[in-house]
């Protein structure tokens, strides 16, 4: 087994603000490959072939192009008993999320996509009793887009330093461990505590009475 020195560790979550990155998973076996399979173990192209049942060549087109922006490595090599190499990849982070505040500075539709995801999240609240009026939802979309933007650059930040010990864990462990991780990192960040005093207070103020 031969471990690839160029490999970085694997971050907890990682932000896609690039649309080219964005528009590579938009394709639905690509993202398949990478939020089913990748950001939870390493495997081959045959493996994941036999996964998805789609044909090793064709599977292994779509983690070039994955590998391309940034979202796949390689990680180790091994060789199986006929002499065979056998490469293994995985995803570059645990989770992977839109950043919806440079989505909303571009000038293509990808500014039109995160400004509906961002109004449709606010619309949703209306059934928790909160009804923000029509005049209100642009400061509304600001302060979530800001916060958002904060909590994004400082999860980000979390690295996850012992890789073999993450895999060895279930998923159900990985997600708490991530969540009490960026909890911890979210409770020590002064500017993004400022956000979200201003968003709840935001929300409360426009929430019905029971």
């Amino acid at each position: 087994m031969n471990p690839v020195s160029a490999s970085r560790l694997m971050k907890d979550l990682e932000i896609i603000t690039d649309p080219n990155t964005i528009k590579v998973l938009f394709d639905k076996i690509r993202a398949l490959i990478v939020f089913k399979y990748l950001v939870n173990e390493e495997m081959t192209v045959k493996q994941l072939a036999d996964a998805i049942g789609k044909n090793p060549g064709n599977v292994l087109r779509h983690i070039e192009r994955l590998k391309s922006v940034g979202l796949v490595q390689q990680v180790r090599t091994e060789k199986t008993t006929t002499g065979i190499v056998q490469r293994y990849y995985r995803a570059t982070a645990r989770e992977y999320r839109l950043g919806i505040a440079d989505m909303m500075k571009s000038n293509d539709g990808m500014k039109a996509y995160a400004k509906d995801r961002l109004r449709n999240m606010l619309l949703g609240l209306e059934a928790y009793g909160v009804s923000i009026p029509e005049t209100r939802l642009a400061e509304a979309l600001s302060i979530l887009e800001r916060m958002f933007e904060r909590e994004n650059q400082v999860s980000s930040a979390l690295t996850i330093t012992n890789a073999e010990f993450w895999n060895s864990l279930s998923i159900h462990q990985q997600e708490d461990a991530s969540r009490l991780m960026r909890d911890v990192a979210m409770a020590r960040d002064s500017e993004y505590l400022k956000l979200k005093d201003k968003w709840c207070s935001f929300v409360m103020s426009f929430l019905k009475a029971s």
